[in-house]
């Protein structure tokens, strides 16, 4: 992984995210505009655990006419945890069939393939890039979990596939639902405003207990316990950093105004990496899992005026991954196109590039995010408008 990361630079980064793949057949889009909100808008799932039923869950609730239609997932006894969840929720939003439910380890591409407007792609992050460039060879809308990709390589296929998808007209949402809270998004608008004075860095602090572990049964395969326990195996979350903290590091960058990092090196203190911006600026990310972790989190911006939280006290407003779910389910029926994919790319690259520095124990240059945002973003809310 850091050698790829150190591989891929800057030309290589922009070439391929303005590329389009040169083989493959393109399926014309299903999406689109669907009329007046009267059309049903067909969801697949792929990926039945915990986040894989609470964004179908979310979808189907969102709006009238939201179905799920068809799952997958490479063991049976998720799907029907899943189903039963949802079934017991919304039955009247769920037409999936036991022939519908599909399982095994090509069980994805049978969902990407049926007849659905919508892609749910909530597998381990080592298969997200390939998912989501079949879902979008495929003509499907796509709401895409965090993080994008578990490497350099992987951010690069995602951003080649969002670049498809934009000029087919396909949305791809992502699951940085925190760009969708309306305390946030108001916190971070006062600061890239100047609320209170000029931001000058960001201190990140995450002290968290061990992940969920499912204990290893006699009837599974090494390679089945792995799946299974995919957030403690790096080469499928992308160690604990990048699956656990890539919305907390788009967050951090999104308060600084969007502007990439330079490089990303060791900090002072062990578990930190430090990003380092062109006109000084920096970004301190302390993440750490371990038995007995105090759970403790801080996401301070110091800026000349004084120092910001950028976790604001919770709102009326709901589950932010709901409120992201809605907007984006408002915004497929408005013919409204939704693009999270430069957040999302760049964010990942972020995680993607610290973890390095930390293995490494060496700085690592920051390749030019693929597809990056724009310099002059949209509002957060702008799903939902």
């Amino acid at each position: 992984m850091r050698r790829q990361c150190h591989r891929l630079g800057r030309r290589r980064f922009i070439a391929g995210a303005v590329a389009l793949p040169a083989a493959g057949r393109l399926v014309p889009p299903r999406g689109g505009v669907f009329a007046a909100g009267a059309d049903r808008i067909r969801v697949g799932l792929v990926g039945c655990g915990g986040r894989g039923t609470g964004a179908a869950l979310h979808a189907v609730s969102a709006a009238a006419g939201v179905t799920l239609t068809c799952m997958a997932d490479v063991f049976a006894d998720q799907i029907a945890s899943s189903i039963a969840v949802l079934e017991s929720r919304t039955r009247a939003a769920c037409d999936c069939p036991p022939e519908r439910r599909f399982v095994g380890p090509d069980a994805w591409r049978q969902v990407v393939e049926a007849d659905v407007d919508l892609v749910i792609l909530a597998t381990p992050p080592a298969f997200r890039p390939g998912h989501v460039a079949a879902a979008v060879q495929a003509g499907r809308h796509v709401w895409c979990e965090t993080p994008g990709a578990v490497d350099a390589a992987g951010v690069h296929r995602l951003a080649t596939a969002a670049a498809t998808a934009a000029a087919r007209g396909l949305s791809l949402a992502a699951g940085l639902a925190r760009r969708y809270d309306a305390a946030t998004a108001a916190l971070v608008d006062g600061i890239r405003a100047g609320t209170w004075g000029r931001p000058t860095g960001v201190r990140l602090r995450a002290d968290l207990g061990l992940p969920w572990f499912r204990p290893t049964r006699p009837e599974w395969t090494a390679a089945d316990a792995a799946l299974r326990n995919w957030i403690s195996q790096p080469h499928l979350s992308g160690g604990h950093l990048v699956e656990r903290h890539v919305a907390t590091l788009d967050a951090a960058l999104r308060a600084l105004g969007d502007a990439d990092p330079v490089e990303a090196r060791p900090g002072v203190r062990p578990d930190t990496v430090r990003y380092l911006f062109a006109d000084g600026r920096t970004v301190d990310a302390a993440f750490s899992r371990r038995a007995g972790g105090s759970g403790r989190c801080e996401e301070l911006v110091f800026c000349t005026g004084g120092v910001r939280d950028l976790r604001p006290p919770p709102t009326q407003g709901g589950d932010p991954l709901r409120t992201a779910m809605t907007g984006f389910v408002a915004a497929l029926r408005a013919g409204r196109r939704v693009d999270d994919a430069p957040w999302l790319c760049r964010a990942t690259l972020a995680a993607v590039v610290g973890r390095d520095a930390l293995e490494s124990g060496h700085a690592v240059a920051w390749p030019a995010a693929p597809g990056g945002p724009p310099r002059s973003p949209r509002p957060l809310q702008s799903i939902h408008s």
